[in-house]
């Protein structure tokens, strides 16, 4: 044998039997068995198993994964046919004689992960016998994985490990291996291989079995969605990749046969794909980079849990990627507010009822998370900043008394500037599972029925759950035009006016029937108002010296609706 390559153990009574694949001295790769019966120390000399050669092919075998099963031995391995390398599977009664049961895993379609290629399989069982595959996908050069009730029939849930920017597995992510931990669960650990070409082993950490199982099926890739993405990255040029200048009109990209259309201007584009003359079927997200948009792809599987997403998968081009979604013929929530505003309260409600529940079953001491929580481009940091800048744009009026509709309120503008450095400066004590940016711009709504769907999981992570419920909160007041606000002073008082006529837009501003959808959580209410100086940041202008009315009639409204005071 002049080289060895991947080993598997399972145990068998006293006996310990391992496989392993080597290559012969004619330049073959084969799988060999041998066995120990004396806890490892000593071994039998290694026999090439029988009945593995796949038909037709080039008369490879290597990469095995076995298990014990009540039926007897099973083996998923590395082979090649006529189609290329897949995982292949096999029976035996013994461990040395196999029966091949054919292809288990396939290659995808052009564009997919695994379109180049599936190998390297490392299979295990859960308690109630289903069998989770992890497995390297050649053309994402990460892990995918795939899920089967009877070992022949497997069902691809997609990447699952991605290579990292920098470090030790940036080139490279392959090799899998599962190290069962308990009844549903086991750690995942791999091979890395960075930028140098220099291999780790490295750990993913704990995986739910059950949980990854769950997980849907990618949408599909077609040939035109891969001509279609081929298009887009020769012909959409770098204006078109450009933040928009509310100043002036960005440029949009439409393909010259009406194919491709550009939906949003931004350095993270977004196009709608047409295949023939019909309506859009996919939506194409190129990201901001590579890691951007498998993120984005990891966080819709994983929350489809708990809500209803857009069907998505990835698609890979020379070591770049893009996410494709189906298209979702819808409204943003926000929108509904003033069209339909008793439909957009129903939803409303679903909505919050799913975070809540979504909360409920994810909710983590945030002491317990190695690291920060997750964020989005909102940190900290920059909400640490906003909320100083604010301080010093609301200095003029910090010290007015108030009044609200004409009732004289008990804080001042620098009591809440004060109370907001306080709370916000606080690490959060629960995160959750989550988007991480849940305003209602982001929940398409179908244009009939309370149908929805949530959009937009870039940052999906563990997230402070405070600052969730803030920007859900928040959200109402700036986004579905439910509050107009006008503020006059005299002398040193600051006198708000609040408009809000209609019954759904006093039950959703004025009065706690939102956050009484989260009563069951360990909601912080002082931390969450602290959150709503820095998310209301943007509602602070003012160009003319007068205060900037919608900001703080929104800032007062919100904080007494959370805290109970007015």
């Amino acid at each position: 044998m002049n080289e060895v390559l991947g080993a598997s153990l399972a145990g068998e009574g006293e006996n310990v039997h391992l496989w392993f694949s080597a290559v012969t001295a004619d330049g073959r790769w084969r799988i060999y068995h041998t066995v120990s019966a004396d806890s490892s120390a000593a071994w039998s000399l290694p026999t090439a198993v029988a009945g593995l050669t796949p038909a037709g092919g080039s008369d490879r075998a290597l990469l095995p994964s076995v298990l014990r099963r009540p039926d007897g031995w099973w083996m998923w391995y590395a082979g090649h046919d006529r189609r290329g390398r897949g995982v292949h599977v096999g029976r035996s009664v013994d461990g040395r004689t196999w029966q091949r049961r054919g292809v288990a895993v396939d290659r995808g379609e052009p564009g997919s992960a695994d379109a180049d290629g599936v190998n390297c399989p490392a299979v295990v069982e859960a308690t109630d016998g289903t069998l989770v595959m992890a497995y390297g996908a050649a053309n994402s050069r990460g892990i995918a994985a795939a899920v089967s009730r009877d070992g022949i029939a497997w069902r691809k849930i997609g990447p699952i490990l991605h290579l990292r920017l920098d470090g030790p597995d940036s080139r490279r992510v392959w090799y899998p291996m599962w190290l069962p931990t308990g009844p549903d669960t086991a750690d995942l650990l791999y091979a890395g291989q960075d930028d140098h070409g220099r291999w780790s082993i490295l750990t993913a950490g704990r995986v739910d079995l059950a949980l990854l199982a769950a997980r849907p099926t990618p949408l599909p890739l077609t040939s035109a969605v891969d001509a279609v993405l081929t298009h887009i990255r020769a012909a959409v040029t770098a204006n078109y990749l450009v933040e928009p200048d509310y100043h002036r009109p960005a440029p949009v990209y439409r393909s010259p046969d009406g194919r491709v259309e550009q939906l949003r201007p931004s350095t993270s584009p977004v196009f709608a794909v047409r295949e023939g003359h019909g309506r859009p079927a996919r939506v194409v997200k190129l990201g901001r980079d590579r890691a951007s948009v498998e993120r984005e792809f990891s966080g819709l599987q994983a929350l489809a849990r708990h809500y209803p997403v857009p069907a998505a998968t990835l698609h890979y081009r020379r070591g770049q990627a893009a996410l494709v979604m189906e298209h979702l013929d819808g409204i943003p929530l926000a929108r509904l507010a003033g069209t339909d505003p008793d439909r957009f309260e129903a939803v409303l409600d679903d909505v919050a009822a799913r975070l809540a529940a979504a909360a409920q079953a994810t909710l983590l001491p945030a002491s317990g998370v190695d690291g920060p929580s997750d964020h989005t481009e909102e940190t900290p940091a920059v909400l640490a900043a906003w909320a100083a800048e604010l301080a010093t744009r609301l200095r003029p009026w910090a010290r007015f008394r108030l009044t609200l509709d004409g009732e004289p309120l008990d804080f001042t503008l620098a009591d809440l500037i004060d109370f907001t450095h306080r709370r916000l400066a606080q690490p959060p004590a629960w995160v959750v599972h989550a988007s991480g940016d849940p305003h209602l711009n982001n929940i398409l709504v179908a244009r009939e029925g309370q149908r929805w769907w949530l959009l937009d999981c870039e940052y999906a992570g563990l997230h402070d759950l405070e600052y969730l419920l803030a920007k859900l909160v928040t959200s109402c007041f700036k986004h579905t035009g439910l509050l107009t606000a006008q503020a006059t002073t005299r002398r040193d008082c600051l006198h708000l006016t609040a408009n809000v006529g209609h019954p759904v837009a006093r039950r959703v501003l004025t009065t706690p029937w939102l956050l009484d959808r989260f009563a069951r959580l360990p909601v912080d209410r002082e931390r969450l108002a602290a959150h709503l100086l820095p998310l209301l940041y943007f509602r602070f202008t003012t160009s003319d010296g007068r205060p900037p009315a919608f900001g703080v009639t929104a800032l007062v409204l919100a904080a007494g609706t959370i805290l109970g005071e007015r």
